[in-house]
């Protein structure tokens, strides 16, 4: 029986993989943060305790994570900081500290595969029409979280070159699906208050279902072609738009659909205020809107995945149209409980 470590295992797109792991035949240690709430729903996923081992540890700290590794065919590094109103230092502490003390562990416990879900951030913000490859360059965001991951992976590439570590990235575009907690919860909440807005019009993204990710990542860290490679991945092109999707989300809420837009440098100029007011007053919670969160839903991103489908042979189990239903309808679940 193959083992396979996840870190970040509680989180959406770590419990995507230990559920496939699982169901692969892989036991699976999942690393997750002490006293994280989502602990009992990843236990839940493996009735047999033997097939799933929950390490509480920090990718932060090296001594906390790298015992589970001893013995370990494959890893699957999750765990980032990624949506949140932290200073940049955080930011890096998780982001590039995290992905050193991964693949550090891995190294000196001889890891057949160490795979790493990255973003498709790290190539940048598109210029009209391009589409972005895997021979993209790196593009900074001037936002914590992509500038880190893009400072994180070119960290490890030199490393896995340097010391010979078998390494492979998976680069994903908008991951939704059940399980989400962030992405779609927080556009309703959104079309709830009344403040969802558009400054992009007919803003196709490429979204990935969640499931559609996790078989992409345990086909790449075990087939041959993938090591040393990295591999952008989402389901469609053709997808809804963000239109469609909130008018999507509106029905299963209850709530109007938003049709505002508004132009693109007046919420972009918004949103610098607010951070620099929320700086300012040193206000701890999230501002309502986000510079990161403009550049992100201000410009079609166009990605070829015609590599991961040509090299590895991936393809999208799940359609975009059927994987938004089953999105919406955990959405509406999730949102009738919180709102009883």
């Amino acid at each position: 029986m193959s083992i396979s470590v996840v870190t970040g295992a509680a989180g959406f797109v770590g419990q995507a993989l230990v559920r496939g792991l699982l169901a692969a035949g892989d036991a699976v240690r999942g690393i997750v943060l002490p006293g994280d709430p989502s602990i009992d729903e990843l236990r839940a996923l493996a009735p047999a305790a033997d097939r799933l081992q929950i390490v509480e540890g920090d990718v932060t700290d090296l001594d906390s994570i790298a015992p589970a590794f001893a013995g370990a065919d494959r890893v699957f590094h999750t765990a980032a900081l990624i949506h949140a109103w932290a200073p940049r230092e955080r930011f890096r502490e998780v982001n590039v500290g995290g992905m050193r003390n991964v693949a550090e562990a891995a190294l000196q416990h001889g890891v057949d595969r160490l795979l790493w879900v990255s973003t498709s951030d790290v190539f940048g913000i598109p210029e009209a029409g391009e589409v972005l490859d895997e021979s993209s360059p790196y593009r900074e965001w001037h936002e914590p979280y992509a500038d880190t991951k893009i400072e994180a992976e070119r960290w490890l590439w030199s490393f896995a070159r340097e010391r010979g570590l078998p390494v492979t990235v998976i680069y994903p575009g908008w991951v939704y699906g059940p399980g989400d907690k962030a992405f779609f919860p927080s556009l309703a909440q959104a079309i709830s208050d009344g403040f969802m807005m558009f400054w992009c019009r007919d803003l196709r993204l490429p979204w990935v279902y969640v499931d559609n990710l996790a078989d992409a990542c345990i086909l790449a860290s075990a087939h041959p072609a993938a090591v040393g490679q990295g591999f952008l991945v989402h389901d469609d092109t053709n997808g809804p738009t963000m239109e469609e999707v909130c008018a999507r989300i509106a029905d299963a809420i209850g709530a109007r659909p938003p049709v505002r837009h508004v132009p693109y440098p007046l919420v972009y100029g918004a949103a610098s205020l607010l951070q620099g007011v929320w700086r300012i007053l040193g206000i701890r919670s999230t501002p309502p809107l986000l510079t990161v969160d403009v550049k992100a839903f201000g410009r079609p991103f166009r990605l070829s995945t015609a590599k991961v489908r040509r090299e590895i042979g991936w393809e999208p189990r799940v359609p975009v149209q059927e994987g938004m239903s089953r999105a919406l309808e955990y959405l509406r679940g999730r949102w009738a409980r919180k709102t009883r």
